[in-house]
């Protein structure tokens, strides 16, 4: 019997599984971007569910495959909705004025993630390319959220687009983002200019991942993405976004043409607000973002009176607090502002659900610590994990609409699939993904020596 030392054996990928994984990722991630189908329902529940529910049908669900990380991710996500199903069985009485809120956008938040890694993750299993599907996500990801940045310029030119009120909830009522236009922050087909700055957030990261070896492309990308993340105004974009997006780019290996390209978006940027940022009915609402703007308290500003003792997430704090801390209210929660993954928790499943929402994020952060390597996919994780927990304190990341889904494909794709024995990540081989490094000759030997 002849071994090859030091040599990792992978399942071979299956050309057709890959085919029908780039297909369904490709279409599950399109309609993360899709509009309204019915008052509450999204394109996106639509594609995740069904998908998840077709390959189950199939008989996949035998066949998912998922790491260590998994493990703990999984788990700790479905303590949590245990934990919120206390709330529902025995609901917590509420003498507050504030109503119990839907109980089915509720659950839907819940599980949908799990919705999402299932279908990944059996995918990964009959034999798909995490590699080239990863590729997929983060391509129309990249290209989807470029064409919301250009409908988001053409609205701050004036233009005004009625197809726009199917995308921000089903045309029924004023949206968040049609007051937010008033105040000047475009952002395109999202309702909240938030989902919008996790989005382009991670349509950065993904563009440096995907384009660093193609310098004029990615500049362009960068700039479009910039000039549509500055519209917004979200200040999860500029706050967390653009600060990790420019530390990726520093740190990660082949860092010369990303900062080239860095540079020459920059340069596109600055000239653009040359010309054009007197016209910008936004210009003095992103001012007060910069220090010493004079626009009183800085954290007030960046938090949008999120903070402090009148903040309304610590209404909300103190609601759940005094009705039900240990367990909070159940997957319905409260009609009231999260804006906070954190306090999301603590609403639907108490301090407990605290704990676990930080479990989570914590199981995620190891689980990239201990795979890490000189892969390109490994400083890509580390910046989305990064942005993921800096964007969770101004919009519950892992759960919102839209934003969930294209998060956890990534995740899954990422961290918690695998296609060999091991407990770990896929791109720990060296045989898989967008770099791939030439093996040395093996040198074979007979087992019995």
């Amino acid at each position: 019997m002849l071994v090859a030392p030091d040599v990792t054996v992978t399942p071979a990928v299956s050309p057709a599984a890959t085919r029908c994984g780039l297909l369904i990722v490709a279409a599950i991630t399109l309609a993360a971007f899709g509009p309204y189908l019915a008052p509450g329902l999204r394109t996106e529940q639509v594609a995740v569910y069904g998908s998840a529910a077709m390959l189950g049908a199939l008989g996949l669900w035998l066949r998912p495959r998922f790491t260590g990380t998994a493990v703990w991710v999984l788990g700790a996500h479905l303590s949590l909705i245990g934990v919120a199903m206390i709330g529902l069985v025995f609901p917590p009485p509420n003498f507050t004025l504030h109503e119990a809120g839907d109980l089915v956008a509720g659950l839907d938040n819940l599980i949908l993630p799990f919705a999402v890694v299932a279908v990944v993750a059996m995918l990964v299993g009959v034999g798909a390319d995490p590699a080239r599907m990863l590729r997929a996500v983060c391509t129309v990801t990249v290209l989807a959220m470029a064409l919301n940045a250009i409908i988001a310029i053409t609205s701050a030119a004036g233009v005004e687009n009625d197809l726009l009120a199917q995308f921000r909830g089903y045309g029924e009522a004023e949206s968040v983002a049609d007051r937010a236009e008033q105040l000047g922050r475009y952002s395109g087909i999202f309702n909240q200019p938030a989902e919008a700055g996790v989005l382009y957030s991670m349509a950065v990261l993904a563009a440096l991942y995907l384009y660093q070896r193609h310098v004029a492309k990615l500049a362009a990308v960068l700039l479009i993405l910039t000039v549509g993340g500055v519209l917004s105004v979200s200040k999860i974009f500029l706050l967390a976004g653009v600060p990790v997006g420019i530390a990726y780019a520093l740190l990660a290996h082949g860092r010369g043409r990303r900062m080239v390209a860095l540079g020459a978006a920059s340069a596109g940027a600055w000239f653009a607000a040359d010309i054009y940022l007197d016209q910008w009915r936004g210009q003095r609402f992103a001012q007060r973002l910069i220090p010493g703007s004079g626009g009183g308290d800085q954290l007030d500003t960046y938090t949008a009176g999120r903070v402090g003792g009148d903040s309304t997430l610590q209404q909300a704090v103190d609601l759940v607090m005094s009705l039900s801390p240990a367990s909070g209210m159940g997957p319905a929660g409260l009609r009231v502002a999260y804006d906070n993954g954190w306090v999301e928790a603590l609403i639907v499943a108490g301090i407990v659900g605290v704990i676990l929402h930080t479990a989570v994020l914590a199981s995620l952060t190891v689980g990239w610590w201990r795979a890490r390597s000189h892969r390109p996919e490994s400083p890509f994780t580390g910046a989305l994990l990064l942005l993921l927990i800096g964007a969770s304190t101004g919009l519950p990341a892992l759960t919102a609409n839209r934003c969930a889904t294209v998060v956890w494909l990534l995740l899954t794709l990422l961290l918690l699939a695998r296609t060999d024995g091991r407990v770990g990540t896929w791109w720990q081989n060296p045989s898989q993904g967008q770099h791939r490094r030439l093996a040395l000759a093996p040198t074979l030997v007979r087992a019995d020596r």
